[in-house]
């Protein structure tokens, strides 16, 4: 019989846990002033999207494909043995060590979304840099990167914002879930850059152009509009957005709660233990509820496991609301309250 959890949450971290949690909460320090403006800016867009688009009516649309593959990874893989990046979904082939390509892929989708009616293809008129008051793709990035060098190698932040939007597009395009219009030209080849279908790469051909998802299509889920309004994109890392978008995935069929199976976890969404195990930080951040069988404990064992004890996974709730609460006061709180212990 399943009941309501309630866990202790203040066990501290180990010490490697404790290295990770402190450079996390100093490039939130660090990156502060630029999360509060890209946050700004995607709030802005937001505000003035047109009428009848799912941005205006409260949502961010994604189709289950970028998230679920239909037919499970090819092989025999474990959680001790993740499928290889191929044999994920785009959402899982996007991620990279401090890359930008799934979090840009998720503000491209907010952004068409913001101007953009089901049906219909959006095309790309925004600059990627900007001067004046025009917002610009790299004005909807975050970033905690400083100026270096000095003379001829000198780097402003502008610079390295430019080179962060370059490569996760590189790897945008690499994966078919963008087109380069001018990719011919090399000092100007992201210019104008296109979103593609959210199922990327395709064996068989090339990809299809995007199109906003009709209603009827029924093949796609929603992300809190706050994850962009209140700056959580800018906050979460890669392996937390791609534990929220599992939980956005389920929760569009069963918002009252749902378990997700660890065959259907790993094979066909390509997520090991550790991103699954991100519903202990989303329960610190308010953002999911969780309730467990139990037999089970929180750190995944099972009581009796080999003798009978069936492995009954956790039931997870994901909590829109809570996509409301300011991010980085909500994450950098969390962390320094676990620093603390």
């Amino acid at each position: 019989m399943a009941e309501k959890i309630v866990f202790d949450l203040t066990a501290p971290p180990s010490k490697a846990e404790r290295e990770h949690l402190d450079v996390r909460v100093r490039r939130l320090y660090d990156a502060e002033d630029s999360y509060k403006k890209a946050t700004a800016n995607l709030a802005a867009l937001a505000k003035s999207s047109t009428a009848g688009s799912p941005v205006a009516n409260g949502l961010v649309w994604v189709r289950d494909a970028f998230v679920f593959r239909s037919q499970p990874a090819p092989g025999d893989w474990s959680d001790r043995k993740l499928p290889p990046k191929e044999f994920c979904p785009p959402a899982g082939r996007l991620v990279t060590p401090r890359g930008a390509a799934l979090r840009l892929m998720l503000i491209a989708l907010f952004e068409a979304q913001t101007r953009t009616k089901p049906g219909r293809r959006p095309d790309n008129p925004r600059p990627l840099q900007a001067a004046g008051d025009q917002i610009a793709w790299a004005d909807l990035l975050a970033t905690d990167a400083k100026p270096s060098g000095e003379g001829r190698t000198y780097m402003s932040i502008s610079d390295k914002k430019r080179r962060h939007l370059f490569s996760a597009l590189d790897l945008m395009s690499e994966e078919d879930l963008v087109s380069l219009p001018n990719g011919k030209d090399r000092k100007n080849k992201h210019n104008g850059f296109l979103l593609n279908h959210e199922s990327g790469k395709r064996i068989s051909g090339p990809n299809e152009p995007y199109a906003v998802p009709l209603k009827r299509e029924n093949n796609y889920f929603g992300l809190p509009l706050g994850l962009f309004t209140q700056g959580w994109i800018h906050v979460l890392e890669d392996r937390d957005l791609r534990y929220l978008l599992m939980l956005s995935y389920f929760h569009h069929g069963m918002p009252d709660g749902f378990q997700v199976m660890p065959k259907t976890r790993l094979l066909h969404m390509g997520l090991g233990p550790d991103t699954y195990e991100k519903h202990i930080w989303f329960t610190r951040f308010g953002l999911n509820e969780v309730t467990m069988d139990k037999a089970r404990h929180f750190n995944g064992t099972v009581d009796d496991y080999g003798k009978g004890g069936r492995a009954i996974p956790h039931t997870l709730r994901l909590l829109p609301d809570g996509f409301e609460q300011d991010a980085l006061k909500v994450v950098s709180t969390a962390i320094e309250d676990q620093l603390a212990r």
